[in-house]
């Protein structure tokens, strides 16, 4: 972040004073070059700074929902096999709350489609004790998209790292050119124009912020 800042700095620098430097077109081109790259570096910090914030809580409100819905169609379900006396339904119905948070995901995923569907079926039967049939096709969409969101967090995860590895290589690279080449061709201009060369190295010095470092 301290050598972007520079970077951003002599990017300044450069642009209020082009006028002082249309004589140097070597200088203008490495200009643009600084520019080009420090786009491409907001860009990958911005990717960088994805975080999986937003698809975890996504996941947990879906998870909270389906066990609501869980729980209100097993509770259907055993009053169903209670009165039809129907023990193969009591067995599939027997899910106690306590168990909804100890399962694995795809444990969890079985669990609830094996619910949906034998409920499916039995939808007119269910509605008598209160579950409709949208919240029966919920069970198979909230646990479609529940098993979506692990995937997606890794991928966001996966592109996050991505990013600071080549963060890291594009920011090393661009101060690499700095020294090589842009600091190079403003030399001379230490004798031709010593005030807009001590702007310069002035604009080149990176200060060191840290993360605790107060405003």
């Amino acid at each position: 972040m301290n050598l972007v800042n520079m970077f951003k700095t002599v990017d300044w620098f450069l642009a209020v004073n082009q006028n002082l430097l249309n004589d140097y077109p070597a200088i203008l081109v490495a200009h643009s070059h600084l520019q080009s790259e420090i786009a491409i570096i907001d860009d990958l910090t911005e990717t960088q700074a994805q975080g999986t914030k937003v698809q975890t809580g996504l996941k947990s409100n879906e998870k909270v929902e389906l066990d609501g819905v869980m729980i209100k169609v097993s509770n259907a379900m055993g009053a169903e096999a209670a009165a039809t006396n129907n023990q193969e339904l009591k067995l599939i119905a027997d899910w106690p709350k306590s168990l909804l948070n100890r399962l694995r995901e795809g444990d969890y995923h079985v669990k609830v489609q094996q619910v949906y569907k034998v409920a499916l079926p039995l939808a007119i039967q269910l509605s008598k004790w209160g579950v409709t049939l949208q919240e029966i096709e919920s069970l198979n969409t909230l646990s479609d998209s529940l098993q979506k969101r692990t995937p997606d967090i890794r991928n966001v995860k996966v592109v996050s790292k991505q990013a600071s590895t080549e963060l890291r290589e594009r920011i090393s690279l661009q101060n690499t050119e700095l020294k090589d080449t842009l600091d190079k061709l403003m030399k001379p201009l230490s004798g031709i124009n010593p005030t807009l060369y001590g702007q310069y190295t002035n604009a080149r010095i990176v200060i060191d912020k840290s993360a605790s470092q107060s405003k």
